[in-house]
């Protein structure tokens, strides 16, 4: 149980029921940093919940790293 635990990013589960905002970046802005379609959803998603923190570059750069880890 406790590999559960700590295996989980803690800053990712302290967002979970936050409410998320507007995602700046468009599905324009997606297909030019190369994040394919299948993806959007999920990094949309979570640059909801960043978008009051970050600016529009350091929210692209996330962007790519998020979709990088996803399946």
């Amino acid at each position: 149980m406790a590999k559960i635990i700590w295996g989980i990013d803690p800053l990712a589960a302290s967002r979970i029921h936050q409410p998320e905002g507007e995602c700046p970046l468009s599905a324009a802005d997606f297909a030019r940093l190369g994040i394919p379609a299948r993806k959007c959803p999920r990094v949309r998603q979570e640059l909801a919940r960043l978008a009051a923190e970050c600016d529009k570059p350091t929210l692209e750069k996330l962007a790519v790293q998020i979709a990088r880890r996803l399946w």
